[in-house]
């Protein structure tokens, strides 16, 4: 396929660098001004993982380490891991050669800081230590042979409070190499460390870890404790040695924890804990442990699950990688780990899957069960709108779903991974349909196929015979190590036969044959029915016997009592029962060879026409995957929990339910804000800088108080700094999560209000929407114009020509776009009526926003990505390259990220408005990364498929008697994108082997969660049974027992539970009680007044009633519901009889009709 050209890579990337630098100039400006907590941007720029990695970690600030990290990258050629243990020891090294002790600000030298009301956690700015490192000017001037040989002579018997800071802070740099400077692992899932005394007296190394520590991954949380065990050596500490009761406290943590993905037995666990050289600490969180409490070594008595983390997760199922570098470093002491090495024997039998079926929720619908026919079928290819998880499907099979599957829709699946995200391929096969009025056909153009659901009135099909064919590329083998299995005998596995044999493709179906007779080459795939593999032997007779052919010879006629097994065939039939289209060629052709009664009957129905023909006829299917709907596709404007904002400005309790800034101005109530001073007219502020009458400081924190700060002042004054005559409703916080509580100016608020957008904990606005990958696009399709694409750098000469996707172009979803558009105008009335500077958007139509600057970034991050807006999709996700969200650490499995608009971002975050607890710089956007280079990304996008066709040595390779290791197939002649690194084609010059017409072809909606077709769950659930008795891949009796068992009775058990622990809550107020007060009445005071006796101020109570959280409703909304699934579709005994009890004692706790009501309850 020839492409249009384009601008080269490197121009691109200056074009996208420069424009990102003018913006931060223009954002500099306006911060300097000092409304803000910071006078400069607080989001610095990084090139690549080298800078990404200096710039996350603090301590790594004043030193060489991105210089360092790239000449190890060139001495150990990109090894990620080995290039982690060695800037750990360097960074070690230098921490403890050059380092001079410097007060900790966050924790004032305590080495704690609050978390809650009462509890304290170490500090995540020094590590727990007290204290932080500034550095001679050596850091900067020995080489790293220089520091390791000083650090090997040097002696290791000093401060041991300073050698746990040292090994922190190497474990923190190697886990950043590890997790491309991106995530926030190193800055919150390593805590600290410390060295602990043994019973014997021998010195041993603790980590301690937190739960952010499960961003990392596996492998960082594996090799952390590996860094940790080199670091040891080096300053000649001795192995830890675990107590019993240490080991008898990490088996009862790991039966209360429920978030592990493999829980070790006992007996595992003893061999863990005990040999392990690390003793492996964590932060407690959640529940208490009720033995083994007050531990000598252990800090707290809930469940450590950072520790629990690493352990099972890390070393266990991580074992042979830990061992891999063990052995390649001669390290003692890990033999150990031997034990939980699992070989996976092999097998030539590839069976049914049901693991995908192991949670069904109400709504949302199986597919097909495991390998079962009816499914999808299985066929090797990769669409523009695939790879990175991301499969395809024709937009007909969308549709035969009743939308239930959209673009954008996350599959749970079979194999060969475990989820997976569809996109429209209009060029494999679509569903097989049975019409109301008995005809039959293949369905290749969707619009045949009515949306609307299977029990409306206007539905018009009978059964779903066959759902099509789901396109797999071979890179989710690769990623997921799933053997490859068997191909069906597609037409572009043909067509490589023919160009081997140098013969042009069959005109017709006569051509074929013959081709197939002289040449030896099975019959093109396109006169072969997809279920001659679904028959028996004997029920292909029976059918082909029963079959009639017309006076004309030309059509062949199907009798009423066997059209079952032509749809099972997948033939094209029609009313009259007559067979036509190619599959009914080879029907018609068969028939005259057809003699007597068979000899034999085993074998399936292509046996048998093999046995009649003269040439060969391989199967058009091979295996079917299963699979059912996970979540949804979505898109939309992020807003804060449990309620929107428009400020990050407390005003407590007295905006009332609403929170609004409106009602609170007036009653100048105190909020929880900061006490700052400034230190050159004195005075008291809630400023970060004062500029009083001189010229503009810093003002100093005292502490964070509730006060008074003359909040009907500070709204008058900024309502006439945004000449807003009429207040917008202007929604606040009730408090800031912050330790200092910094604020935002109300005049942002006021702003956002007025253009309708809301803000995020950290100041930025922010658009969720689901991954999909692209590599391809037509300007048309995303509603790009020759004369845009051009100035982007698209060299298209047509609208219709194909483009290959710059790594960093983005097509978002329309639905956002005019939210996107108030955002920008948001940002320019910033900008101007606040900060008296020029707009910048200039943006009044969504197609402005075509080639505006976007940062992307993903929930469990600490970096942005930065990314260019080039189109729009009616889907409801973004469209993005590969690499655009491996940078992210992410994949297209159903997984939602954000983007922020560049400028927007840069002028509203700060780190200031972070909360202090655990976890809470996770989805911030700490750095912003420039540039993608493949090679520094997640490993997954390496693995996406880049040929323009798979090779016939593939797919004979598929058709092994035991099925192959997926990377003999890149022995075949398949290409994929790590093949490319470190070559001109790194990020361009993608191939892929199955076009689509429109990346925007599928259903308008889905029913599950589209606002303009709303349904009720009841609604939903019925027609999620409704569409199961439609497909015939699916069986209703499994799907009510697994639905009932793993959600309705889950739910509704959880919910009788709840009922009688809840609480009582306020109706006006919103304040939650344990236990009803003794008064009756809530105890919130709402404001103050004065006596009119006693001309004294005194509290008011607010007058709001209490009511109860949990009502009867909430207990039984799925009784109902679930007596009518199963009365009408039937349910295992089990989970029937299950569902008599669990019905009966919700009917006996609310044996009073009026108990459990909302109601007053005094």
């Amino acid at each position: 396929m020839d492409l249009a050209k384009r601008i080269p890579e490197s121009e691109y990337r200056q074009r996208l660098t420069d424009e990102c630098h003018r913006v931060y100039g223009i954002i500099n400006q306006a911060k300097a001004q000092g409304y803000d907590p910071k006078l400069e941007v607080e989001i610095p720029m990084a090139s690549d993982l080298a800078e990404r990695t200096q710039k996350l970690l603090k301590f790594l600030h004043e030193r060489n380490t991105a210089a360092q990290i790239r000449e190890l990258n060139i001495t150990h050629d990109g090894n990620r891991e080995v290039m982690a243990l060695e800037i750990a020891r360097i960074v070690c090294a230098e921490s403890y050669l050059y380092g001079v002790k410097d007060g900790c600000e966050s924790c004032g030298g305590s080495g704690q800081i609050k978390r809650g009301k009462w509890g304290t956690i170490d500090c995540d700015s020094c590590g727990g230590a007290g204290y932080n490192l500034s550095y001679k000017s050596e850091v900067l001037t020995n080489s790293i042979k220089e520091t390791l040989d000083a650090f090997e002579k040097s002696d290791k018997k000093g401060d041991r409070v300073r050698q746990s800071l040292c090994i922190y802070h190497g474990i923190c740099a190697g886990l950043a190499v590890l997790t491309e400077g991106i995530l926030v692992a190193p800055l919150e899932g390593v805590v600290s460390c410390r060295i602990m005394t043994n019973d014997d007296g021998s010195n041993c190394l603790a980590v301690n870890f937190a739960g952010p520590i499960r961003s990392a991954g596996g492998t960082g949380q594996a090799l952390s404790v590996l860094i940790a065990d080199i670091l040891r050596r080096d300053f000649e500490l001795g192995t830890a040695k675990c107590l019993y009761e240490e080991i008898e406290r990490y088996k009862e943590e790991v039966s209360i924890y429920r978030g592990l993905q493999y829980r070790p037995s006992n007996p595992e666990l003893e061999i863990l804990a005990g040999n392990c050289p690390i003793f492996v600490d964590g932060e407690g969180v959640g529940k208490e442990v009720t033995g083994q409490r007050d531990l000598q070594r252990v800090k707290d008595n809930k469940v450590r699950e950072g520790a629990l983390l690493v352990m099972c997760e890390g070393l266990v199922l991580k074992a042979p990688k830990i061992l891999k570098y063990v052995d390649q470093l001669e390290l003692d002491g890990w033999d150990w780990l031997n034990q939980f090495l699992k070989t996976k024997k092999g097998s030539s039998e590839i069976k049914p899957n049901p693991k995908y079926m192991a949670e069904v929720l109400a709504g949302r619908p199986i597919f097909g069960m495991p390998m079962e026919t009816g499914g999808f079928r299985l066929r090797y290819g990769r669409s523009r709108l695939a790879g990175l998880a991301t499969t395809a499907c024709h937009p007909a099979s969308m549709k035969a779903t009743s939308g239930f599957v959209s673009i954008g829709t996350q599959l749970k699946y079979e194999r060969p991974g475990k989820g997976t995200v569809v996109t429209p391929c209009d060029t494999v096969q679509g569903p097989y349909v049975q019409w109301l009025d008995g005809s039959a056909h293949r369905v290749q153009d969707s619009k045949e196929i009515p949306l609307c659901l299977p029990n409306d009135i206007e539905y018009s099909i009978q059964k779903v015979w066959d759902l099509g064919e789901l396109l797999v590329p071979i890179g989710e083998f690769l990623e997921n190590n799933h053997p490859l299995l068997k191909s069906a005998y597609v037409p572009e596995w043909h067509e490589q036969l023919l160009v081997e044999k140098g013969m042009s493709f069959p005109k017709d179906f006569l051509e074929s044959i013959a081709q197939s007779k002289i040449y030896q080459v099975p019959l093109h795939p396109d006169y072969v029915a997809v279920g001659w593999q679904d028959l028996s032997a004997l029920e292909a007779h029976t059918l082909m016997t029963g079959l009639s052919v017309d006076a004309t010879g030309t059509k062949v006629k199907c009798p009423e009592d066997l059209k079952e097994l032509v749809y099972r065939l997948n033939i094209n039939i029609d009313s009259e029962g007559c067979l036509w289209g190619a599959e009914s060629y080879l029907v018609l052709n068969l028939l005259a060879r057809i003699t007597a009664e068979p000899e034999w009957h085993d074998g399936t129905g292509l046996d048998y026409i093999n046995q009649l023909a003269d040439f060969e006829i391989k199967p058009r299917t091979t295996y079917r995957i299963g699979c059912r709907m996970g979540k949804p596709e979505g898109s939309k404007m992020r807003d804060m929990k449990p309620s929107r904002a428009h400020c990050l400005f407390p005003i407590g309790k007295s905006g009332g339910m609403t929170k609004l800034i409106n009602n609170a101005a007036p009653k100048d109530e105190k909020v929880g804000i900061s006490s700052r001073f400034c230190p050159k007219c004195k005075q008291e502020t809630h400023k970060s800088y004062c500029s009083e009458g001189h010229e503009l400081v810093e003002t100093n924190y005292h502490e964070k108080k509730w006060r008074s700060v003359g909040m009907k002042a500070l709204w008058d004054q900024a309502l006439d700094r945004c000449q807003v005559t009429t207040p917008p409703a202007t929604k606040g916080v009730e408090n800031v999560k912050n330790a200092e509580g910094v604020t935002e100016p109300l005049e942002k608020g006021i702003l956002r209000a007025k253009h309708g957008v809301s803000v995020f904990r950290d100041g930025t606005i922010r658009f969720d929407m689901v991954d999909i990958t692209m590599t391809h696009f037509r300007p048309r399709e995303i509603g790009l114009t020759l004369e845009k694409a051009h100035k982007l750098g698209y060299l298209a000469e047509s609208l219709d020509d194909t483009c290959e996707l710059f790594t960093q172009d983005v097509v978002i979803p329309q639905n956002c776009a005019d939210d996107l558009v108030r955002v920008c105008q948001f940002t320019d009335d910033l900008l101007e009526k606040l900060y008296g500077l020029e707009p910048y958007y200039n943006v009044q139509k969504p197609e402005d926003l075509i080639g505006q600057m976007i940062m992307g970034i993903a929930p469990h991050t600490s970096g942005a990505i930065l990314g260019r807006i080039i189109g729009f999709t009616t889907v409801k996700g973004h469209y993005g390259h590969p690499f655009y969200h491996a940078a992210k650490r992410r994949n297209c499995d159903g997984d939602i990220d954000a983007i922020i608009m560049l400028t927007e971002g840069l002028l509203n975050f700060s780190r200031q408005f972070l909360p202090r607890s655990r976890g809470g710089q996770m989805d911030a956007p700490l750095i912003l990364t420039m540039g993608i280079n493949g090679a520094e990304i997640d490993k997954e996008a390496l693995n996406v498929d880049t040929s323009w066709k798979y090779t016939n040595a593939f797919y004979n390779l598929t058709w092994s008697d035991i099925p192959p290791n997926p990377k003999e197939a890149l022995k075949t002649g398949i290409e994929i994108a790590e093949d490319r690194l470190g070559t001109a084609g790194e990020s361009e010059g993608y191939g892929f082997t199955h076009d689509t017409t429109d990346c925007n072809e599928g259903p308008a909606w889905n029913p599950y969660n589209d606002k303009s077709f709303t349904l009720t769950m009841r609604q939903k659930t019925m027609a999620q049974f409704a569409l199961g008795e439609v497909l015939v891949g699916v069986d209703n009796l499994k799907q009510s027992a697994k639905l009932i068992d793993t959600h309705l009775i889950r739910d509704m058990r959880g919910n009788l539970r709840a009922f009688g622990q809840q609480k009582v809550r306020c109706t006006k107020c919103g304040a939650k009680y344990r236990r009803v007060p003794i008064s009756g009445t809530c105890m919130t005071i709402s404001g103050k007044t004065t006596d009119p006796f006693t001309g004294e101020e005194v509290e008011v109570q607010c007058p709001g009633n209490l009511i109860m959280t949990v009502s009867h409703g909430s207990v039984s909304k799925y009784d109902s519901l679930m007596g009518d699934i199963i009365d009408r579709y039937g349910c295992e005994d089990y989970i029937s009889q299950l569902y008599s009890y669990v019905s009966y004692w919700v009917e006996q706790t609310f044996e009073d009709p009026s108990r459990g009501k909302q109601q007053t309850l005094w």
